[in-house]
């Protein structure tokens, strides 16, 4: 929030309630236009690391260093560099409580499904992102995502230099941030290296995210 605010956009804290759990969705406003665009990631970590080799540390909370982290700080970087002046509406919304499915009394998506639900109006792009810091970075076309949508971000990416990264084949049907907007007949598309290794162990630590990887995905958004 603090982060936000200092580089001028306008922020608010959205409050809500999933399966008797509180949500804080971080909400943050810029630019002027026809054209409204959300980029979103999701800011928590999972509670338990039940993919963890190791059976004692399965009860210990995921650092989350690219599950989680690594979309946030894409985030902040475009909120830094996104022109004040922008003809468009661009909002960035960080995710509570994307990443406790499969967990008792818990459920996948929970923020974004309570921001989806509340939200007034129709955006005309929803583009989400997660764990997309792999220092091996495979990003495959998403299976539900919103195939013109994906196919303007993947030519954005070959003309850029990013091909190699922004792979030219689906791959995986994900549910993530970007399922309750789909439910609602919006434009949105995930985009995720689910290729990664260390997903839910103690293991996702900072040393397996790459600066690279941050920067083409980054690059590509803006």
């Amino acid at each position: 929030q603090d982060e936000l605010t200092s580089n001028g956009w306008q922020v608010e804290i959205q409050l809500a309630e999933k399966m008797g759990h509180p949500v804080q969705n971080i909400i943050a406003r810029r630019g002027i236009g026809e054209e409204w665009v959300i980029l979103g990631a999701h800011y928590d970590s999972r509670l338990l690391a039940d993919n963890d080799p190791n059976a004692e540390y399965r009860a210990q909370p995921v650092p989350g260093a690219n599950d989680g982290a690594s979309g946030v700080a894409v985030l902040l970087e475009l909120a830094r560099v996104i022109p004040q002046d922008i003809d468009k509406k661009i909002w960035l919304v960080f995710f509570d409580l994307e990443d406790q499915g499969r967990i008792d009394g818990w459920d996948w998506i929970l923020g974004s499904q309570a921001f989806a639900e509340s939200l007034e109006g129709e955006p005309d792009s929803v583009i989400i992102i997660d764990m997309i810091g792999d220092a091996d970075l495979n990003i495959y076309r998403e299976k539900n995502s919103y195939p013109q949508l994906v196919d303007e971000i993947w030519k954005t990416a070959a003309s850029l230099g990013h091909a190699e990264y922004f792979i030219d084949k689906e791959k995986y049907s994900m549910l993530d941030d970007h399922t309750p907007f789909l439910s609602k007949g919006l434009i949105g598309i995930d985009i995720i290296d689910f290729d990664y290794p260390y997903w839910h162990p103690l293991e996702d630590t900072a040393d397996k995210v790459s600066p690279l990887s941050l920067g083409v995905v980054g690059d590509v958004l803006l």
